[in-house]
């Protein structure tokens, strides 16, 4: 038999009960459309179907494949272990919240049966549907984007829990609670895991792999990786398993945290491995930092890079946990996870003019953008409205725009008059703000009674309220019904029932977490849906709904 890595004997042994049948748990299928940032589409995320549902030579009705390869009649449907998730939530509970059924894209999901008690050529009874395992499957980089850890795709190779595919051998229905037989098993001695041992591990066994090409019940894609190898030629994996992820956390150690005023303070962090090629921070970027447990939560970034950044934090009064945790609790040397560093209050590419209004902490997201303006020589002036002196924060960068900046103290009578403000910009100015909801709504009002374009208006909230009356929605595509308390957010509760959705900044900015509304009265809140968009979207960082919703989930 085939070594396994890493696994304890006792679990081994568990895997390695015989199997003869079980019921179906639960049956999945999923849509084609954009996940993870990226240019390549996924159809990774596949939600539960109830009742019977038609198995043709190609799989599932309904499911479908964003890459041709990721289908056909030899990989029909992809059965997983749900026993895995409970492994995986034991070696990476940093992404605990993440490893929930139907998380590696599976169809079939069961608990007993997984890659070292199937074998290759195990045909098996799944409803009145007949099918054949044929082939591992071959995880790929998205993995990595979708449980956020660099190496996770060759993790789940390394550790034989990657699924396996069926050819169809009598289409049929599913459904959950389906029995499922084994019918009959003509290699008994070549599991699946065994058969990715010298895919992945032995691959220079010239005797064996001379007895993998003869198995007839082989899949293709395997069968062609075996013959190559005696013909000397050798495979690259590389593109399959590692390609650059948009969300991967990286450890980051704070290396220093100071006052900066009385409410405010600054935090500089390292990265605990740096990178050859530091991304620098662009305006408008914000970073998402792992705060504890499943606390996560999203800042401006000031200056630095991808191996050193600053940020600064202000204690909220009505903290949902984040600031608190930084002012309370974080001590230098503390090691946290933060996401890749995103761009999402970005500068107008075709302004003549750039004004910033700042209001308290609202600094934090200008001084990136005053920088690359002052670099590149482009007109602006950032303005920054403070209670009092002892308000004024990141005084270091302040000093460096000169004549371009303009602080407001409030206590000492310097009042801040946005008409004034409005009237001096012109209509190839751009106007960003960030700061309090009666701040970004006087802006709103006044360019409105001056005749300026919205469009040439752009707002960034740094604190907005996310509770309310409590809700139910509605999942139109799976049936499901998910109610969200009056201290959640929806983005929280989807989560919480298995779906994924994409976030970035989670403060209403960016729109990345939008959802389609079917139906029902929402409240919007945030600033990351265009008006025409409200009628049928909401943010689920900030939004809530009333009474009931239906949404296209």
């Amino acid at each position: 038999m085939a070594p396994f890595r890493d696994e304890d004997e006792v679990a081994i042994k568990v895997l390695e009960q015989p199997w003869r049948g079980e019921k179906v748990v639960q049956i999945r299928t999923g849509k084609i459309k954009p996940a993870f940032g990226m240019k390549e589409p996924s159809a990774i995320f596949k939600h539960i179907r109830t009742g019977p549902i038609k198995v043709t030579m190609l799989g599932f009705e309904g499911d479908e494949h964003a890459y041709e390869f990721h289908g056909g009649p030899e990989k029909a449907l992809l059965q997983y272990s749900s026993a895995h998730y409970t492994r995986w939530k034991q070696e990476l509970p940093q992404s605990e919240d993440l490893f929930v059924v139907g998380g590696f894209g599976e169809n079939i999901i069961a608990k007993h049966a997984n890659e070292r008690n199937m074998c290759i050529g195990d045909v098996v009874r799944i409803g009145n549907v007949i099918a054949q395992v044929c082939e591992p499957r071959q995880p790929c980089y998205k993995l990595n984007h979708r449980f956020q850890v660099k190496d996770m795709a060759k993790r789940s190779q390394d550790m034989f829990r990657t699924g396996w595919f069926y050819r169809i051998l009598q289409p049929g229905t599913i459904q959950a609670g389906d029995a499922m037989e084994l019918l009959e098993r003509p290699n008994p001695g070549w599991t699946v895991a065994k058969i990715q041992h010298y895919l992945y591990h032995d691959m220079k066994n010239e005797e064996v792999m001379k007895t993998l090409v003869e198995i007839k019940e082989l899949g293709a894609e395997p069968r062609n990786i075996f013959l190559n190898r005696l013909k000397k030629q050798y495979e690259d994996h590389s593109g399959r398993l590692g390609a650059i992820a948009m969300d991967i956390w990286t450890e980051y150690k704070l290396v220093e945290k100071r006052k900066e005023t009385p409410r405010i303070a600054s935090l500089v962090f390292e990265a605990t491995e740096p990178h050859e090629k530091p991304e620098t921070v662009l305006p408008g970027s914000h970073i998402r930092l792992r705060l504890g447990g499943k606390l996560v939560r999203a800042y401006s970034v000031v200056s630095g890079d991808s191996n050193r950044f600053q940020l600064a934090v202000a204690l909220s009064e009505t903290s949902r946990g984040g600031s608190h945790f930084v002012h309370s609790q974080l001590k230098p040397d503390d090691v946290l996870q933060a996401g890749k560093m995103t761009s999402s209050f970005p500068l107008a590419e075709d302004a003549d003019n750039h004004v910033f209004l700042a209001g308290g902490i609202g600094i934090t997201a200008f001084i990136a953008s005053a920088q690359h303006c002052q670099r590149m020589g482009f007109p602006y002036h950032l303005h920054y409205l403070v209670r009092n002196s002892e308000d004024v924060a990141l005084k270091e960068f302040l000093g460096g725009f000169g004549k371009n900046v303009t602080i407001y103290d409030k206590s000492a009578g310097k009042v801040f008059h946005i008409r004034d403000v409005m009237n001096q910009v012109n209509d190839r100015a751009h106007v960003y703000c960030c700061g309090s909801e009666r701040l970004q709504n006087a802006v709103t009002d006044t360019a409105a009674s001056l005749g300026k374009s919205p469009k040439n208006l752009h707002f960034e909230q740094f604190e907005v309220a996310t509770s309310g009356d409590p809700f139910t929605a509605e999942l139109a595509d799976s049936g499901l019904t998910v109610d969200v308390p009056g201290e959640r957010t929806l983005l929280d509760a989807l989560r919480e029932a298995g779906l994924d959705v994409p976030s970035s900044c989670e403060a209403g900015n960016c729109g990345t977490c939008r959802v389609v509304v079917k139906s029902g009265r929402i409240e919007h809140r945030g600033t990351g849906l265009m008006e025409d968009e409200k009628s049928s979207s909401m943010l689920s960082c900030v939004s809530r709904g009333i009474g009931t919703i239906v949404l296209e989930l």
